[in-house]
């Protein structure tokens, strides 16, 4: 009856050792995760077209009237009155894999005028094209005219833009642009006719600049 014991004892003692080996000394293999690659780019398209709109604030204003029969020119400063937002159509050609360029335009709302902006664009987006990350960032270029109707202002301005953003791919195949910059925005206000002048208001130049901070969003639909 002992050795029976003994062996059900030996028997149940190597088989909780052989289950304890086979634990800690037989590896376990993990399914490996699937790596795949994003197309950033469309890569199979020249040409791309976006939507998008954006939000501008003012951060200060710089106002320039310039008295051509007196030769003399003031300079002064005054809290910005510019702030507004925007939505636009772009068309773009891209060159490279990194370098698109292009034309957008759209239409402004701000607190001083309304305008309808038509500008360059210059965008370089850094690395491959085709990526295993669903994001790529860039840097970008503005510059162009924009165009008032409303009798405050003169129908010619212009402004400027320089920034960076990314480009994120939200689904299998939106991607889309967020962007923030630095903007400079040329306005010319027109002078007031009424009153008594010592001097035409014909030899009166009055230009307003603008700094803006900008923030965007562009979808790319094609």
């Amino acid at each position: 009856m002992k050795k029976i014991l003994i062996m059900l004892v030996l028997a149940a003692m190597c088989g909780a050792t052989a289950a304890q080996a086979q634990r800690y000394f037989i590896p376990k293999y993990k399914k490996k995760k699937e790596v795949r690659d994003y197309d950033l780019s469309n890569s199979e398209r020249r040409w791309t077209v976006t939507f998008g709109g954006g939000y501008n604030m003012a951060l200060g204003m710089r106002n320039r009237i310039r008295f051509g029969d007196r030769d003399y020119t003031v300079r002064y400063y005054e809290d910005p009155s510019l702030s507004g937002g925007a939505v636009n159509l772009g068309v773009g050609y891209k060159f490279t894999d990194n370098i698109v360029a292009g034309l957008e335009a759209g239409y402004l709302f701000q607190d001083n005028d309304d305008a309808i902006p038509i500008y360059g664009t210059f965008n370089y987006y850094y690395g491959p094209s085709t990526s295993t990350r669903r994001h790529r960032w860039f840097n970008y270029a503005h510059l162009g005219p924009q165009f008032y109707f409303n009798r405050s202002s003169k129908a010619v301005g212009a402004m400027g833009a320089v920034g960076g953003g990314v480009r994120v791919l939200l689904a299998k195949s939106m991607k889309v642009d967020f962007r923030i910059g630095y903007q400079l925005n040329m306005r010319r206000p027109n002078i007031a006719d009424g009153g008594s002048y010592d001097l035409p208001a014909s030899g009166v130049n009055f230009k307003q600049y603008t700094h803006v901070l900008e923030l965007g969003v562009n979808i790319v639909l094609f």
